[in-house]
């Protein structure tokens, strides 16, 4: 083999673990969100509880804490719900298990924002007002794994990356050993 062809095929084999390294950790994210996006039906004075939130919608607590911030502007009316309809059920816990399991089961008869694939979907009975809430929620996801091709004057680079937050790292071969490294900071977003 020449030298050539043996660099083709370090590419080549590059190419094919980064892909299939992706493939997995879709795969992977896939499952894991599957789990986490079924709603979840909770007690309504336990949607405050940042520690009861984390855990039930498996959630670190900074993220459970802006939840249930959230939930408690809308319960004091500070914010109005998107879409209001009416289901028959024996009571209002009744009504929230039945509210939750049409969601997961995609019925026809449940409102487009309610029925939205969401990170999370919580699902509460209000029993003083008789009525039931449902919460979705869009987290924010502050790691990714990227990667890339770059090239400087007549070389191409491949690179791969993590990112959390505003922060970004990635580093760029060629072959066998890193050639390069960047480290950048996201100073707006819009």
């Amino acid at each position: 083999m020449t030298e050539h062809q043996e660099k083709w095929l370090k590419y080549i084999l590059l190419g094919i673990c980064t892909v299939l390294g992706i493939c997995i950790g879709a795969l992977f994210v896939h499952y894991q969100h599957g789990k986490d996006a079924e709603p979840k039906v909770m007690e309504y004075q336990d949607t405050t509880d940042a520690k009861v939130v984390g855990k039930e919608l498996n959630v670190s607590q900074g993220t459970a804490k802006q939840i249930t911030d959230k939930i408690y502007q809308a319960q004091q009316g500070e914010t109005q719900p998107t879409v209001s309809y009416y289901i028959q059920a024996p009571d209002v816990r009744a009504g929230a298990d039945q509210v939750a399991a049409d969601i997961k089961s995609g019925k026809a008869n449940i409102p487009a924002a309610a029925a939205e694939k969401t990170d999370r979907t919580l699902v509460t009975a209000n029993e003083e007002k008789q009525k039931v809430d449902v919460y979705k929620i869009n987290l924010n996801k502050c790691h990714k794994i990227k990667a890339g091709v770059m090239t400087a004057g007549d070389k191409t680079y491949y690179g791969v990356g993590y990112q959390q937050g505003k922060w970004e790292g990635m580093i760029y071969s060629r072959g066998k050993k890193i050639n390069a490294g960047s480290i950048t900071y996201t100073v707006a977003e819009w």
